[in-house]
């Protein structure tokens, strides 16, 4: 519901902290070059934000559940099994404080939001705003209710789809719709200051690859094997497939073109058998 937290206090501190800190760049020494890390924790649990950003998202302005079980959706059996040693859908008091949650949520968001338009008008205030490249990103989404579920821990859309936004003067506008992972990120910081991995690798530049045409054989790969997990679970994104294969369970495999919501598990019609073939023995290379 509405109100401050620790973790809100936190946030605003380090907007503080970034603004004097690029104002004494600008001061001391602006022509050096310098790479900034700011790690803002909003949305993250707990769900309480000021009242202004939580009366941003009343009840009657927010959209139905998607997926409820209380509407009659079946989990699948693995992420059933899962929530069972976690169900924070069945710790609310109340239908009004799940909603309350809800909003508390996209009321983080907005928060968040307010907090990087801070930044980034320091940025162009200090007069960085010509010769800085800004990227915006985070480790995970939220299920946020749907399915019955919240947090993290799973490979549907709302939990491993993650914001990643890049923007400078020399990025062209518009969308690149290759896949790509946060281990592209890494690269791309050493890419950016013409530096060269000590590994090579994982992962790949994001200048390299945006500026390519899409690339539908691209692979992002992820894996889970930790809190509540029953057995490893894992993800093959490739074009417009996504494959998950859960250890002693049925898989699940979404058309993210034609079902970007996921409500439709495709792996159990004998036509995608040769889609679920080529994915399962897709070999998964972290330097592709």
């Amino acid at each position: 519901g509405p109100g401050n937290s620790k973790y809100t206090d936190y946030d605003k501190a380090v907007v503080l902290k970034t603004i004097e800190w690029l104002e004494a760049k600008k001061k001391n020494n602006r022509s050096e070059p310098w790479c900034l890390y700011i790690g803002l924790v909003a949305p993250h649990f707990p769900l309480v934000v000021p009242q202004k950003y939580f009366d941003m998202y009343p009840r009657e302005k927010l959209p139905d559940i998607k997926l409820d079980p209380n509407q009659g959706y079946k989990m699948h059996p693995w992420i059933a099994k899962q929530n069972e040693l976690r169900n924070s859908n069945n710790q609310f008091k109340d239908d009004d404080e799940k909603w309350a949650a809800i909003s508390a949520y996209f009321g983080l968001c907005s928060f968040l939001d307010d907090n990087i338009g801070k930044i980034v008008d320091s940025v162009s205030e200090n007069g960085f705003v010509d010769n800085t490249t800004i990227i915006y990103t985070s480790d995970h989404g939220d299920n946020v209710g749907v399915r019955g579920l919240w947090g993290k821990s799973n490979f549907y859309e709302e939990s491993c789809s993650v914001p990643l936004i890049i923007s400078g003067s020399t990025i062209k506008k518009g969308v690149c719709r290759t896949p790509v992972t946060l281990m592209d990120l890494s690269e791309t910081i050493v890419d950016h200051f013409n530096c060269k991995s000590p590994n090579n690798g994982p992962g790949e530049s994001l200048y390299k690859i945006a500026a390519r045409p899409y690339d539908k054989e691209r692979i992002a790969f992820s894996e889970y094997h930790a809190s509540s997990s029953i057995s490893g679970a894992y993800m093959i994104r490739k074009g417009k497939w996504k494959y998950i294969y859960y250890v002693g369970f049925k898989p699940e495999l979404f058309d993210l073109d034609n079902d970007p919501e996921e409500t439709k598990d495709l792996s159990h019609l004998d036509k995608y058998m040769d889609i679920i073939n080529e994915l399962k023995l897709e070999p998964v290379s972290y330097t592709h």
